[in-house]
């Protein structure tokens, strides 16, 4: 009986030692999982960045290379028309000294037709303010859009400029589509120095309410007036410590952004 005792006693024993080997390599093994689990994330995580990094890389290689392609058609242009001016001057000129004054009247207006296709709203110290600004204007006009700008030398010297180009391009895009849906097609842009802040306000005409009928202003299939690139531009702001604020009044919505020049 003793020896049975005995017997029983050593198998308890060592089925005991043999679940505690178990327990402790289930736990190294959990260990060893969520350290595995860990280097996994990680590694997953860090190649989400870079892909993200270089999306952005890419995206903005190609806008600059799409700036870098409309500077270079708007400067052929103006050298198109200031190598053809002196023959223009030529032409009235002759048409004077013929006494030919309505001819002369009449080549005028012509040449007037073709600058205004061209029209320049801003000739500011700021290269890329004034190409953004007269190719959106531009394009406005030629969707029969009434225009009101009002623009100053403003550097915006602590931005990056595919910030500010990103910036400036989404807020112009969004007036523009909406303004030319609205049944007046009109809009207002001003960069204004007021009070030691850089601002840039931006109004546009509507068709209907845009913060009644998307207040929270998502862009959609039916309406990408307003709301498309917001995200991105309020991103914008608030990297630099700026101020934005949306409203309407008078039938317009209105963008408003503050910099501190600080």
């Amino acid at each position: 009986m003793e020896i049975l005792i005995v017997v029983l006693s050593v198998m308890v024993v060592l089925l005991a030692m043999n679940n505690i080997r178990i327990i402790k390599k289930l736990k190294e093994s959990k260990i060893k999982y969520e350290e595995n689990d860990k280097l996994l994330t990680k590694y997953v995580s860090d190649n989400l960045d870079m892909e993200k990094e270089l999306n952005n890389v890419k995206s903005s290689y190609e806008k600059q290379k799409e700036l870098e392609k409309e500077v270079k058609k708007i400067q052929e242009q103006m050298r198109l028309l200031k190598h053809d001016m002196k023959n223009h001057i030529l032409v009235i000129a002759g048409f004077l000294e013929q006494g030919k004054e309505e001819e002369a009247k009449q080549y005028v207006s012509d040449i007037l037709d073709k600058l205004n296709k061209m029209y320049t709203y801003v000739n500011v110290g700021n290269a890329l303010l004034n190409y953004i600004i007269n190719s959106k204007l531009s394009k406005a006009k030629e969707l029969g859009i009434e225009i009101k700008a009002q623009i100053e030398n403003l550097e915006f010297a602590y931005m990056d400029s595919m910030d500010f180009s990103a910036l400036l391009n989404n807020v112009l895009d969004n007036a523009i589509e909406a303004a030319v849906l609205a049944p007046k097609k009109y809009m207002e842009v001003k960069i204004l120095s007021v009070k030691g802040f850089e601002t840039i306000c931006v109004k546009n005409t509507v068709a209907s309410s845009v913060l009644e009928n998307n207040p929270e202003l998502e862009t959609t299939k039916e309406d990408e007036g307003h709301g498309y690139g917001l995200k991105q531009i309020k991103g914008i702001v608030e990297k630099y410590d700026g101020m934005m604020d949306i409203e309407e009044e008078n039938d317009m919505f209105v963008v408003n952004m503050m910099f501190s020049r600080n």
